[in-house]
């Protein structure tokens, strides 16, 4: 019985979760974005700044099943940030109040097509983590982004705007690689 023990610990401590693949990928692309950035967020949690509006739909139902005022699910629905060639390209789902008219193309949606401004990115060595920040426009709503990246892959995004309450959203980053 002693010996079953011993070997059952001895199996347990050796089996683990290969990342290795995810942390070079990450550590390669690290040097990469202090050129030229060129990576892809996969939302998939959205973070709401909840305001009175925001509580009185989710409790109404209208957030769906599983989703709250301050969280709300987007897999399955495609958002995304990405920053390649100085650009980026974003198509994530607002949630929150806005304060003035944003625009008058028929989405609520942060959607942006252009040239990222500001861009800055700092390494914390004590959080294994690395720190990215820029500015992007659309028309006449300004954003600024402060994405939190981990080790694991995972990362933050909090947009802040004149126009609308804050947002965050949690997401996966990958390499970008345009086909």
């Amino acid at each position: 019985m002693k010996y079953l023990l011993i070997a059952l610990i001895g199996i347990l401590l050796s089996c683990k979760t290969s990342e290795t693949l995810k942390t070079s990928n990450l550590d390669h692309t690290y040097e990469t974005w202090l050129s030229e950035p060129a990576f892809e967020v996969k939302c998939t949690v959205a973070h709401p700044f909840v305001t009175s509006e925001l509580s009185q739909i989710a409790n109404s139902t209208l957030l769906g099943s599983g989703n709250t005022a301050n969280r709300i699910n987007l897999q399955g629905r495609g958002d995304f940030l990405r920053i390649s060639e100085g650009v980026v390209v974003t198509d994530m789902s607002y949630y929150g109040t806005q304060q003035f008219a944003v625009s008058n193309t028929g989405s609520s949606g942060i959607i942006l097509n252009g040239p990222v401004e500001d861009y800055e990115l700092a390494y914390n060595q004590k959080k294994s983590s690395t720190h990215i920040s820029f500015k992007a426009s659309h028309e006449l709503e300004h954003y600024e982004f402060n994405i939190t990246l981990y080790a694991s892959g995972n990362c933050t995004i909090d947009v802040n705007s004149a126009k609308r309450n804050f947002i965050k959203y949690d997401g996966v980053m990958e390499v970008y690689v345009e086909e």
